[in-house]
Parts: C-alpha cells; structure tokens; sequence
C-alpha cells in the first residue's frame, strides 16, 4: 500500500504544487490536497484533513509554511496520530522527490522530503552546472 501524501498550506498553494507535479509525473493517486481559506479556523482545517486520509494509518503531510496555521493543525495530529509524519517547506523539487521514491515507509518518505526541499533550493549565481 502506498502512503498518501497530502499537501497542506494556505488558499490554493498546495493544489498548484500538486497540479505542477501531475503534469510532469502524470496522475497521482496517492496524492491529496488540504487548504486552508480565509474563512476556516486551524481545528476545521484539522477535521477536514482527518476526513481526507480515510482510514489510512499513515500519512505523509507536506505543509508550506512551518508555524502557520496549517502547519500547527497537523503537528497538533501528529502528535495523537503518530503515522501522521509533517514537513515544512513545500516545494516542487520536494514533492517530485517523494512521489517518484519507492518506499512504502513514511519515515523514510520524510526524510527524503527534507533533503529534496533543502536541495532544491539553489543559487544560481553560485552554482556549478
């Protein structure tokens, strides 16, 4: 079984990652999106992302903004939900990363988040290639 990964974050940030992703990947069934608007509060946030993963028993969450109110909805699930893995900084390079590993381990699939996001991060004027 595949972990699904969701993607959490402010208005439609994490559905253009996600879109940005399916069109270089293709389709991705795993893949699932949580947004914050303006009008939710952080626990209807929290509700609607429980309700989003099903019964899954593990999940990794990629927040945009660590401290942000997304970010503080997961992080409080996680720590009832502790298959609910949570990483800050969403990026592209971070989600391409992850969709295209391989295992099915959720600790793993966040450490491999961590290092793709820090990676795809590059200053061009002091880049090599």
């Amino acid at each position: 079984m595949s972990v699904p990964i969701v993607l959490a974050g402010h208005g439609r940030l994490p559905s253009g990652v996600g879109e940005a992703a399916e069109m270089i990947l293709g389709p991705q069934s795993r893949l699932k999106v949580c947004e914050l608007s303006p009008h939710d509060s952080p626990e209807e946030f929290g509700v609607r992302l429980l309700a989003l993963l099903g019964g899954a028993g593990e999940a990794l969450v990629l927040a945009d903004l660590h401290g942000g109110s997304p970010f503080n909805a997961v992080r409080a699930l996680a720590a009832v939900h502790p298959r609910i893995q949570l990483v800050s900084g969403l990026n592209l390079p971070m989600l391409l990363e992850v969709l295209l590993h391989t295992t099915d381990d959720v600790t793993e699939l966040a450490g491999v988040a961590r290092a793709a996001g820090r990676d795809g991060v590059v200053d061009v004027l002091e880049s090599t290639w």
